[in-house]
């Protein structure tokens, strides 16, 4: 079944004003991060970063709640930052 919804004006440019909102917050994100990693990339050893990235993965495996489906554990990410 197939739903239809009919936009006034002021409805509209409220939508595509959150919709611009949205993408502005993913792009500075995105930006942030590009800006982390230079500076950490400058800052730290090639072997640094593999000691990093080594404890990183060892602490998700220790501390990741396999009882949680993927989908369950990407919802409870999102309530944290929501």
């Amino acid at each position: 079944m197939t739903n239809q919804i009919c936009l006034d004006e002021p409805r509209f440019k409220q939508m595509e004003q959150e919709i611009l909102n949205q993408v502005m917050e993913v792009s500075k994100a995105m930006l942030e991060t590009f800006k982390f990693r230079l500076i950490y990339g400058m800052k730290v050893t090639p072997e640094q970063n593999q000691r990093t990235i080594k404890a990183l993965h060892e602490f998700r495996e220790k501390n990741w709640d396999k009882t949680v489906s993927k989908k369950e554990a990407y919802h409870k990410y999102l309530n944290l930052y929501n």
